[in-house]
């Protein structure tokens, strides 16, 4: 308890310190780092970052809908918890070919910003979803 109250004191005193260095000018904004003037810029600094850092890749041979068209199950069952669980919408369902209508999620890169809702959602094991580092070109999960 003691600790997310300390974890809400620092967000709103971070919070407070760039809406204070936002109207000051923008030599503090720069001092504090900030590519732009705006305070919008200086909140979402964070985001910005993190999907710079991350991204979520789809590994079809893990999903449950391909291993269903491999092994010719009789009766397919759609999943598509990772299209319902993204945040940003940029995983969609698409018609694999020879799927009897089945379909797989596919990513859009550009919008992705790495939270790992999809992996967490993923029932598979191994899942359907890895979470890389950009950065470094590690795999994260």
């Amino acid at each position: 308890m003691e600790k997310s109250i300390n974890k809400e004191r620092r967000q709103c005193l971070k919070t407070a310190g760039l809406f204070i260095a936002a109207l000051a000018g923008s030599s503090i904004i720069n001092r504090l780092g900030a590519a732009s003037g705006t305070f919008d810029a200086l909140l979402d600094q964070d985001q910005q970052q993190q999907r710079i850092v991350r991204k979520a890749v789809y590994v079809a041979n893990n999903c449950k809908i391909h291993k269903q068209i491999n092994s010719k199950a009789k009766n397919p069952q759609q999943c598509n918890l990772c299209v319902e669980a993204c945040p940003k919408k940029c995983i969609t369902a698409v018609e694999v070919k020879g799927g009897k209508g089945l379909k797989a999620p596919k990513i859009d890169d550009a919008t992705c910003i790495g939270c790992g809702r999809c992996w967490r959602v993923c029932p598979e094991e191994p899942k359907a979803w890895e979470i890389w580092d950009r950065t470094n070109n590690k795999k994260l999960r």
